[in-house]
């Protein structure tokens, strides 16, 4: 219907557009002859005027000037009159001379008073209304003796252009039908393809680009509306491209191991990728979320600003490493700074974010275990070799005690070479699964105490066992086995002489089977909680060489926990004790983990653990 008023509307206006120009036509060619016509009327009015003022001079009469022009005038239309040298009038046939003004300023006469023929139009100032004048000079005896001066009414032209008039309205009339019917037919037919036009434009004005519009039968615009249908196919084609690569784009950067930030150069983000916005505590949520703000308050980090202030300011490349605070805690970044170029020959910031956290944890992680190895094996091997020089020499009975002490301490270099292979073997990404068996808890439990039997006597400690009949556990039997070991071991060895240990099982969260050891013994400080599963890492580093341990027991049994897909659990008062609870998943249940390789490093905090605190 829109489309069909457009039509209307274009019929109408070209309806008008023709009708006016007809009539501006007819209007303007009636004009030019109506004022030809009446320029002809004057000439002609003119030119009869001056042969009879120029015939009647050569008889006029000075001794009667009166009489003369009343008689000469007598029968025609013309008025006559008489006037001396001096412009005084002599004699009028329409009028008393001596009532009449001095005519020597009138245009006509005053040439005739110079010796030429004089002519002009004007309105008579004693008769009214137009006339033509034409004045000749009277010499007599080569002397100018006065001015004969014809006049006539100038005859009426509108009565002469009524019939021309009429006769022009009629043609008037007749073109405008004409060009009514003209512009009905052009609108029809020009209507159709315009409204096809511009129907076509309005779907693609909306985005239906597969639209086409109609080919016409008119050549310039069957023309127009193929160009128009190969534009839109065009543009229909770039949009599809640049969607694919708008789609290809968001999905590399969401894949990047690195986050990715752009920014426009009032340093608002204009495009953040998932990890850029998970990276800082402004950014929770979606990446879309970070799009708009200022880079100071979509990442809380006036170092970063700083740096993209540079960057943008430069034009040159920046790089940093800088520490970001974010929901994830502290991270390390290595932050790399390109200029991004920008309209009117500003620029722009691309920040490219290298998570280093990790790297660098590992770093420490190195360090701090060619520390503690170093530490651990230096001072066994120094006694050897001390005990070995003093044997040189040295008495029989000495040499005993000397071999006995290089044994133990051998035993202890042993036992941690073994138990950094077992670290090693759970950590090794090469390593077959585990073989997981449906396991009694309970008889687990008592093998482990049976293991840890001779050192409960030695103690002269209690091992209580608390776990009911039929309790089952999906597990690697030689593996959970060592882990409650470990367990008993420390509460043993840590304990007071002659205490409790208690180790139970239970159904724990679903699909989870819990063992706890607890023990009596000092407890763990808080401020030590968080790393006791780090490897190396002792309460009293002295005490636990003088007890035996390797410190690393309980990285072992982490591992093992984690192997299995569980958690490893720590509740501790200090001066009251220790429970520490492995979780693991319980017969039947689909455990998460279990048939690969333990998925943290042996010093990486790890979810899996639990700390409670006092």
């Amino acid at each position: 219907m829109a489309s069909r008023r457009r039509g209307v509307t274009f019929a109408a206006r070209l309806w008008a557009i023709i009708l006016g120009a007809c009539l501006a036509s007819i209007a303007a060619m009636s004009a030019a002859a109506a004022l030809q016509m009446a320029r002809l009327n004057r000439d002609a009015s003119l030119s009869s005027l001056a042969v009879a003022a120029a015939a009647l001079g050569n008889a006029a009469d000075l001794s009667d000037p009166g009489g003369f022009c009343r008689q000469a005038a007598a029968g025609t239309p013309l008025r006559l009159t008489l006037i001396g040298p001096d412009g005084t009038v002599l004699g009028d046939s329409r009028g008393e001379a001596a009532s009449m003004e001095n005519h020597a300023a009138r245009p006509e006469v005053a040439a005739a008073l110079a010796g030429e023929p004089g002519q002009s139009v004007r309105e008579s100032p004693t008769l009214g209304g137009d006339m033509a004048y034409a004045a000749v000079p009277l010499f007599r005896d080569g002397v100018l003796a006065g001015v004969l001066r014809a006049a006539m009414d100038l005859p009426d032209l509108g009565a002469r252009m009524g019939p021309f008039m009429l006769w022009s309205l009629g043609v008037a009339l007749a073109l405008a039908a004409s060009a009514a019917m003209a512009a009905r037919a052009a609108g029809k037919r020009l209507g159709g393809p315009i409204a096809s036009l511009s129907r076509a434009a309005d779907a693609w004005a909306a985005g239906s680009l597969e639209v086409r519009a109609p080919a016409s039968g008119l050549p310039e615009l069957a023309t127009l509306a193929g160009a128009l249908n190969a534009m839109a196919a065009e543009l229909a084609s770039r949009m599809e491209q640049s969607d694919r690569l708008g789609h290809e784009l968001r999905a590399v950067l969401d894949a990047m191991g690195e986050g990715l930030m752009a920014l426009d150069p009032q340093l608002r983000v204009t495009l953040a990728n998932p990890l850029a916005a998970g990276t800082f505590r402004a950014a929770e949520g979606p990446a879309g979320a970070m799009e708009g703000l200022h880079v100071l308050e979509a990442t809380g980090s006036a170092a970063l600003g700083e740096l993209a202030a540079r960057c943008a300011e430069s034009g040159a490349r920046q790089e940093a490493e800088l520490r970001v605070f974010g929901p994830a805690g502290t991270r390390m970044l290595e932050v790399v700074a390109e200029p991004l170029p920008w309209p009117e020959g500003r620029s722009g910031v691309v920040l490219v974010l290298n998570d280093l956290t990790r790297t660098r944890h590992l770093e420490t992680v190195r360090r701090d275990f060619v520390s503690n190895v170093s530490h651990e094996l230096r001072t066994p091997i120094t006694l050897i070799k001390g005990f070995l020089e003093a044997m040189q020499g040295a008495s029989a009975e000495d040499a005993a005690r000397f071999v006995g002490i290089m044994r133990r301490h051998a035993d202890r270099m042993g036992a941690m070479v073994e138990d950094l292979l077992t670290l090693a073997r759970l950590e090794s990404a090469e390593r077959p699964g585990l073989v997981l068996r449906e396991t009694d808890a309970l008889e687990l439990i008592r093998r482990s105490v049976e293991t840890m039997d001779l050192d409960a006597r030695a103690k002269d400690a209690t091992i209580r066992v608390e776990a009911p009949a039929g309790l089952r556990v999906q597990a690697s039997e030689g593996l959970l086995e060592q882990a409650l070991v470990n367990l008993l071991q420390n509460a043993l060895r840590y304990g007071p002489t002659g205490a409790e240990v208690r180790v139970s099982a239970a159904p724990g969260p679903t699909g989870m089977v819990s063992f706890t050891v607890a023990d009596r013994g000092p407890g763990i400080p808080e401020r030590d909680r968080e790393r006791i599963f780090e490897r190396f890492y002792r309460l009293d580093r002295a005490r636990g060489r003088e007890l035996g341990g390797t410190g690393l027991g309980l990285a072992i049994v982490r591992h093992i926990t984690l192997a299995h897909g569980g958690r490893v659990s720590l509740e501790s008062r200090e001066g009251e004790g220790s429970a520490f609870t492995v979780s693991v998943p319980a017969a039947g249940s689909a455990p998460s983990a279990g048939s690969g390789p333990a998925s943290a490093q042996a010093n990486e905090p790890s979810p899996s653990i639990d700390t409670a605190r006092q």
